[in-house]
């Protein structure tokens, strides 16, 4: 397979969990109110944190594979378990929309960017390995994930903690990406 194979695969796979997000969201049809807004707000805060979080995994992978010039089957694998991860999260995020203060749904959804987070690592390092460069994104990599597992834990104690976990997540990422972007 080549790598460019390997790219489209995701870049397709990742649209259509973008749009499947979204799908997640049903609009009142019988109440055309500000209050029935209000009501489903919190599915609003998930689909766009969710929604912009896969759009950061996706600018850091399109980074990453600027410079690979060789995968192998291993880089397959983890790509695919990637690609898992993120197929799990229009369901983690439409079950956090439902009630953002349940712990059970924020707990899974933490799980799952947990987890999000290390397939990304095991992406990274496979592919800065195989193809012999230094990614200077990581070193975030290992603070991202310490957040991501701070803010599982602290979903037990107060579920919109993952909110806040997230938030830490995409603020580093996005100045980060910015910044290496402009040099």
């Amino acid at each position: 397979m080549t790598k460019g194979r390997l790219e489209a695969i995701v870049d397709a796979v990742l649209a259509i969990i973008m749009t499947i997000l979204v799908l997640e969201i049903h609009l009142p049809e019988n109440n055309h109110s500000v209050e029935a807004l209000i009501e489903i707000s919190p599915k609003f805060l998930a689909y766009i944190v969710s929604f912009v979080f896969i759009a950061v995994a996706w600018i850091n992978h399109h980074f990453i594979f600027t410079k690979v010039e060789k995968i192998n089957s291993a880089t397959l694998g983890f790509n695919f378990f990637f690609l898992f991860c993120a197929s799990l999260l229009p369901a983690t995020t439409a079950w956090l929309g439902s009630d953002m203060h349940a712990t059970v749904p924020a707990v899974l959804y933490a799980s799952n960017i947990t987890l999000f987070n290390i397939s990304v690592g095991l992406v990274r390092q496979n592919i800065t390995s195989l193809n012999h460069f230094i990614d200077p994104r990581s070193k975030l990599e290992l603070i991202s994930f310490i957040i991501n597992v701070i803010s599982l834990v602290m979903t037990f104690i107060w579920p919109p903690a993952v909110y806040v976990g997230l938030l830490m997540n995409l603020i580093l990422w996005t100045v980060v990406n910015a910044n290496m972007n402009n040099k």
